[in-house]
């Protein structure tokens, strides 16, 4: 034990005093190979899907999706509420507290599992229709992959909780470990199960549950190692003080991939009237464009436990330049990726499916897209910096405002009025807003905290 404390208190000084950008860039390029894994994860299955030339089935890969969007925003709720505070308590090198609080969020992951299980198999078919499944073959196919997606949801929410208390703390690399293992078993299953065996969606559905049964395996064995914070159950306490923190301190995060969630399920029953190739071309078109914003908020997950500690350990001009250097790194990786993304947008759209209709819609979503996308760095590093100075109410407000504040408007509003042309510019046009309200609220934290 005496050598993880040792582990520990290096790991701090690290983060307290060395170089600003060396250092961000050392935390944040684990990061972002992590976040880069995960949307590979995401990716697989509609690639593989998409192989079947079906646009019913690769459809229902993007509607079952909004209801792991749904898991993950709870998965990192607990995650981030326990992994900010577990962070702040290191800054202060307050071991015990850590600990406790790292239990707390594993078992408010376990028991939050286990009732979402229950209630969704017993809700399955009115929650396939209410993700927008329609009938027929599509609402069929949806059902297969959602039942055996119920059945993994504790292993998403146990993995997204202890990945998160893992990079949180400053323990990029190892975190990553336990995506890379269920990524690539997931990618490794995925033709099995799918191609071989002929399962379709049911394939790609035990193909990530058996990744993600790995992952927590890994993971929960890296809490053990290098200095991290041990998960012992026995040490959970979930009293009202710790609940509330987990719940209060995740909350941003929480509300920005709930509010995402939903807008997914408004998008997509959008997009049904223009006929199941929009749905699928929606379900293409995010998963490439999202390779761009994976890349920004890997980097930016590099700058939380910089700013998060050294926030606690009050060294704020650290804070100050860490942010100026990622706005300036994200901006540019943005650029590129745009550029990217407008050349290589076809073929990459291609590689999902053969339907003409299909790809000339996914490539109209994705050129738009690309008109805000190289001004979107602020925004999201915005909502990152203030959820870990512990501006909470400030953080919750910009996380929540382009996928809530304003999309779900625009996807109300705006197809109703332009049509096709109305679904396509909603999403850019609820970025731009959420942009501007990201920086008349950032400017003033900034002046007003630091």
């Amino acid at each position: 034990m005496p050598n993880d404390e040792k582990k520990r208190e290096e790991k701090i000084q690290r983060l307290t005093n060395d170089p600003v950008y060396p250092l961000l860039v050392k935390m944040a390029v684990p990061s972002m190979i992590g976040m880069i894994v995960s949307t590979v994860y995401s990716m697989t299955d509609t690639y593989f899907v998409g192989k079947l030339d079906n646009v019913d089935l690769t459809a229902s890969v993007g509607i079952v999706f909004s209801f792991v969007s749904v898991i993950q925003a709870i998965g990192f709720w607990f995650g981030y509420g326990s992994g900010n505070y577990i962070s702040r308590c290191l800054g202060k090198k307050d071991t015990q507290s850590a600990e406790r609080m790292a239990a707390t969020g594993v078992m408010m992951a376990i028991l939050t599992g286990i009732v979402i299980l229950a209630a969704g198999l017993f809700l399955i078919r009115p929650l396939a229709s209410l993700l927008g499944a329609g009938s027929g073959e599509l609402y069929d196919a949806t059902v297969r992959y959602l039942r055996i997606t119920i059945i993994t949801v504790p292993f998403m929410l146990i993995s997204n909780v202890l990945y998160n208390q893992l990079r949180l703390a400053g323990s990029a690399k190892d975190c990553m470990s336990g995506l890379l293992v269920g990524m690539l078993l997931n990618m490794l299953l995925d033709p099995v199960f799918i191609l071989w065996l002929k399962m379709d969606v049911a394939g790609a559905a035990i193909a990530s549950m058996i990744g993600q049964i790995a992952g927590v395996i890994v993971l929960f064995m890296i809490t053990f190692r290098n200095g991290n914070i041990r998960i012992d159950l026995k040490k959970a306490s979930l009293n009202v003080e710790n609940i509330k923190e987990i719940l209060t301190g995740g909350a941003p995060n929480f509300c920005r991939q709930g509010i995402s969630s939903i807008s997914s399920v408004m998008l997509n029953n959008a997009a049904a009237v223009f006929g199941n190739y929009a749905i699928a071309a929606l379900t293409i078109a995010l998963r490439i464009s999202y390779i761009a914003y994976a890349l920004v908020i890997g980097f930016g997950q590099g700058f939380q436990p910089v700013c998060a500690i050294n926030y606690g350990a009050k060294k704020y001009d650290r804070i100050k330049t860490a942010f100026k250097y990622a706005l300036i790194t994200v901006s540019v990786f943005l650029v590129v990726s745009v550029i990217v993304l407008i050349i290589a947008g076809e073929t990459l759209c291609r590689k999902f499916t053969q339907d003409a209709e299909v790809i000339a819609m996914a490539v109209r979503l994705i050129r738009a897209h690309c008109m805000v996308l190289p001004f979107m760095g602020f925004y999201i590093l915005c909502g990152m910096f203030l959820q870990n100075i512990g501006r909470f109410g400030e953080a919750t407000l910009v996380t929540i405002s382009e996928n809530g504040l304003f999309l779900i408007p625009s996807v109300l509003i705006l197809p109703g009025i332009f049509g096709i042309d109305g679904f396509v510019f909603c999403r850019p046009a609820a970025s731009i807003a959420a942009l501007c309200l990201s920086l008349v609220i950032g400017l003033r934290a900034w002046k007003k905290y630091l």
